[in-house]
């Protein structure tokens, strides 16, 4: 008996042992995971900069900024603005705070991000992918498993069949133009984006659904004008197409024999022949309809603008980069050569150079009649990030002082994306997205590209090249039928199945879960939510 007590009592103390050891352990360890979480969430000071908040207003001088966790917590001056001794303090004198930069339209490759963030573009929004690889990137962005910008994303682009690209796919009644809303909605899909072939009557469908669903429609169009676009409830203007065919200067239809390029010159010497008076009328209907302009100068026009030949130089130095190998080959070849963008035809620069100065008094004349001009670089010939701070030099150069165009690239486009309460200005309980220049870019605008820091979701960023730059997800070869497609297809076997065909199902009819769930969130949104939920849902002609 004695004996197996003994034993019993060995096994507690065995036991004691046990556990005061985890005990130690706990606190050793539990201790460190306790410091990390604190050195994670460490209050981020700001002092002394300059603040130009995007609101537009007088800047603050002597500024403090404090940031903890992913929000920005208090704003103000120095001698008002208290923090603890354990902050992070960060001096910012002499230097200018800045919210992080949003570009409205841009075409996300996997070897974009870290050039975004390296200029200072914290926020884009893609207008052209596959739209699962899109959602997964974006996600990835999100959870910081990729380093670059956070990404807003509109998905495949809907027009008239047959899809003339392989992000593009076509819808041919207001039915199934509804029920591909709602899918691409259900996806994730923050605007809608439509094309050059869509009919009237199809955006029309589209614009309705897309409200209801609280996410805005934009555009690059061509078989519907601008007019037409504007009364079918389109929220937004790619490269201000629909203009020329809604003043008669040129084709609804794309010409036969001519190539893209050919046609996109085209267009740009149409400009020059713009009627003001007209052109009025049209701008005063724009604006009183709410229509954004989206003009994306640092492509389209960049050929026109009398920055062209710094631009390229400035190219060919990022081309030369060996921190940038990971960029592809033919890319780093247009950023060489700058070919894209040189006109050899003395006439047909002439031409676009005056078109070019139209597009400026349109851009203006819609500001001052009340209307929105967004900031978006439609990034692909050019450098990511870069392309951007071009974007407002070009806005600059339009007429618009810094100030404006900051603002449009910040506070403007995040309104424009329904996403105005949480980023775009520096105020207490937004984001903290944030970049610090290290010269004033209300004086000269060109100190836009003056990059010192970057801080995006309270982080600070690396804002170094990296040769061996990648992401964990690869953009794969888009093949057909993409997704949308074949959720479209078997929505319409099932409706075929219960004996209906695709043209007798009434638009308000569930097609999708994420249909459904459309309707519940209806009540939530006002009649006039296209006004204030408005995204870019861009597209270039790449």
């Amino acid at each position: 008996m004695f004996g197996g007590e003994s034993k019993r009592g060995q096994r507690r103390s065995s036991l004691r042992c046990v556990l005061l050891c985890l005990a130690v352990l706990c606190l050793i360890f539990g201790g460190r995971l306790v410091q990390s979480a604190v050195r994670s969430e460490q209050m981020i000071a700001l002092v002394g900069g300059t603040l130009i908040d995007g609101n537009g207003g007088v800047p603050l001088k002597d500024a403090v900024v404090l940031i903890q966790g992913n929000k920005i917590v208090k704003v103000g001056s120095r001698n008002k603005v208290k923090y603890p001794k354990t902050a992070k303090v960060i001096d910012t004198t002499g230097k200018f705070i800045l919210p992080g930069l949003i570009d409205m339209h841009i075409h996300y490759f996997d070897w974009m991000g870290e050039l975004f963030l390296a200029h200072g573009v914290t926020t884009v929004k893609d207008v052209g992918n596959d739209l699962l690889w899109i959602e997964t990137i974006s996600s990835e962005a999100q959870q910081g498993k990729v380093r670059g910008p956070r990404i807003f994303y509109v998905g495949d682009g809907l027009d008239s069949p047959p899809p003339a690209r392989e992000t593009h796919v076509g819808v041919d009644t207001p039915q199934m133009a509804q029920r591909a809303v709602a899918l691409l909605r259900s996806r994730g899909a923050s605007a809608i984006k439509v094309r050059e072939k869509l009919t009237p009557e199809l955006l029309k469908a589209i614009t309705e659904e897309a409200h209801k669903l609280g996410i805005p429609v934009t555009g690059h169009i061509r078989r519907t004008d601008a007019r037409e676009a504007a009364l079918a409830g389109i929220d937004g203007l790619e490269h201000v197409s629909g203009f020329l065919q809604a003043l008669g200067l040129r084709p609804r239809e794309f010409e036969p024999g001519q190539n893209e390029l050919q046609t996109f010159i085209a267009d740009l010497k149409a400009f020059s022949q713009i009627e003001t008076a007209k052109a009025d009328e049209l701008i005063k209907l724009l604006a009183s309809r709410q229509v954004a302009l989206i003009p994306t100068m640092a492509n389209w026009w960049r050929i026109a603008s009398e920055r062209r030949e710094e631009f390229a130089r400035e190219d060919a130095e990022y081309a030369k980069n060996p921190q940038l190998a990971y960029v592809p080959g033919d890319v780093r070849k247009q950023w060489a050569s700058s070919s894209f963008y040189k006109l050899k035809n003395a006439d047909d620069l002439a031409q676009v150079q005056a078109g070019y100065k139209k597009l400026q008094y349109i851009l203006m004349q819609h500001y001052k009649a009340g209307g929105k001009v967004l900031a978006a670089s439609d990034t692909f010939s050019s450098v990511p990030g870069l392309s951007l701070q071009r974007e407002l030099m070009l806005l600059v150069d339009a007429g618009f002082t810094p100030m404006q165009a900051i603002t449009m690239a910040t506070r403007d486009n995040a309104q424009f994306l329904a996403r105005g309460k949480e980023t775009g200005t520096i105020v207490p309980g937004k984001l903290a997205d944030i970049i610090v220049l290290s010269a004033n870019p209300l004086e000269d605008i060109r100190d836009i590209e003056r990059v010192e820091k970057v801080i995006k979701d309270g982080q600070e960023v690396d804002t170094n090249y990296h040769a061996n730059y990648s992401i964990p997800t690869p953009r794969p070869a888009i093949k057909r039928p993409v997704w949308l497609e074949q959720q479209l297809q078997r929505s319409d076997k099932s409706k075929a199945g219960n004996g209906q065909t695709r043209e007798a199902v009434k638009s308000d009819e569930p097609c999708s879960s994420a249909h459904a769930i459309g309707q519940e969130k209806e009540q939530n949104h006002a009649k006039a939510s296209h006004l204030h939920h408005r995204c870019c849902s861009c597209c270039c002609r790449w």
